[in-house]
């Protein structure tokens, strides 16, 4: 009943809080095999939340650390929306080991009804562009359901959750579910020995899950992963002609800079310094002048062009600014008293947008219901309702509102001193060079 209850919430308070999110391959779901669903865990509870909302049909079980499992309401609720504790030696010692035999025969009953797990494989939340190795435990559960259930064929599907920024209101979110497999055929070799099959289980899992997510190697590389991104992602999309809107577009070319890095870092680490150099350079001059990248190449059209242009994204520029005023206005003290309180129960950043969510949904059903009791002798109740749903379909051009202003305020300084523009655009086409010069030593 309580899943159920929060499905539909759910499918309001997703939409507001991504600006975009994409699944790819959903199609892996959608079928009526038992399945272990192994994913990466870079955002608490939200990766539970949004994967559920973007694969239902079918309805998908979750594994969680048992710690979160306090005695009373809390697990009721928890166990109520399909969650299933998993206990940890170094959070719950040898005692806490053992109740896990009653979550496996959960998780085995589940997979008898063809019912799909998903597990978070690494066995820890942390907010990185990498991949972790995958926990002994995975593999041992996969082949342990599978003998418990001879019968049926389970398969492992891969998933990677791929985020903008985790903990930031309206960032993005790409879902890339890889191709199933299935263990039975691997039976024999963990029953002869269990360890080495295990291994090798281990191994499969992570080597399969790689091409799903970004994965910087030397975490003294994230940042510059960022900046170099940030900089060449827009016109590295067009010259593969690929449609920077789309975020599976994008991940095939934050892949390829990933990829790129890991190796130019390594085999050719001084050039790569100077490269990485060269770009936080450009980057810092970009931000102070609050640049929008893609917006620069504008400069080459006739000055009429970009005047109309201008006067044209000005008059939308001032609508916009109003709407955002007043829309903004309208749900900024449930968004600040949801934020405070995310702020204080979140034990680290990764929790934050989880917990930001769970308040919100409910702090903002709270405030309109306030709102239409205290209006509604004053004003028409089908106003106020209207008023309520406009404001909550805006939620979307609320996110784009920083993006559109910097857009506008590129296209004014395009104006004012085209020279300028074309020295970042010279600047940026250098940056572009020089990565493909990296690209062309990976490929030889």
């Amino acid at each position: 009943m309580i899943w159920h209850i929060l499905k539909y919430l759910l499918s309001f308070s997703i939409p507001a809080f991504y600006r975009n999110i994409q699944i790819k391959n959903v199609h892996y779901l959608k079928n009526n095999h038992p399945a272990i669903i192994s994913s990466n865990h870079p955002n608490a509870f939200m990766d539970p939340i949004a994967f559920s909302y973007m694969v239902y049909p079918p309805r998908v079980r979750y594994m969680a650390r048992g710690d979160a499992f306090k005695p009373g309401l809390i697990t009721k609720i928890l166990q109520s929306i399909g969650i299933v504790p998993i206990f940890r030696m170094q959070d719950a010692g040898a005692e806490g080991v053992k109740k896990n035999n009653e979550s496996y025969r959960i998780v085995y009953d589940l997979l008898k009804k063809n019912k799909k797990i998903m597990i978070f494989s690494e066995g820890i939340c942390v907010q990185e562009k990498r991949l972790r190795p995958i926990k002994k435990g995975v593999p041992r559960l996969i082949f342990n359901a599978q003998q418990t259930i001879p019968d049926k064929e389970i398969l492992i599907i891969p998933v990677c959750m791929n985020y903008s920024n985790p903990s930031e209101i309206g960032s993005t979110l790409f879902i890339h579910v890889g191709e199933p497999f299935s263990v039975r055929g691997k039976m024999n070799e963990f029953i002869q020995n269990p360890n080495a099959a295990m291994q090798k289980m281990m191994q499969e899992i992570y080597q399969r899950m790689l091409p799903l997510t970004i994965h910087i190697e030397n975490p003294k590389n994230d940042a510059i992963f960022e900046k170099i991104r940030e900089l060449i992602e827009h016109p590295l999309c067009l010259q593969k002609k690929l449609n920077p809107s789309n975020l599976e577009h994008l991940f095939i070319v934050e892949k390829e800079i990933s990829e790129c890095i890991n190796i130019a870092s390594k085999n050719q680490p001084e050039k790569f310094l100077l490269f990485s150099e060269k770009v936080s350079h450009l980057h810092d001059t970009i931000h102070s002048y609050d640049i929008h990248i893609p917006t620069i190449a504008e400069y080459t059209q006739p000055k009429w062009k970009l005047i109309f242009k201008a006067i044209l994204y000005m008059i939308v520029f001032l609508l916009y600014k109003i709407l955002y005023m007043i829309v903004g206005g309208f749900l900024y003290l449930p968004y600040f008293i949801s934020h405070r309180l995310a702020k204080k129960a979140s034990p680290s950043v990764e929790f934050y947008a989880s917990f930001f969510l769970a308040f919100s949904t409910f702090i903002y059903l709270f405030y309109f219901l306030i709102l239409f009791l205290l209006l509604k002798n004053f004003i028409s109740a089908f106003w106020i309702v209207l008023f309520i749903v406009f404001s909550l379909s805006c939620i979307p051009l609320l996110h784009q509102y920083k993006v559109f202003r910097k857009k506008v305020m590129t296209l004014l300084k395009i104006l004012n001193n085209k020279t300028f523009a074309l020295n970042l655009s010279k600047n940026i086409d250098s940056i572009l060079y020089d990565y493909e010069y990296f690209k062309s030593i990976i490929k030889a």
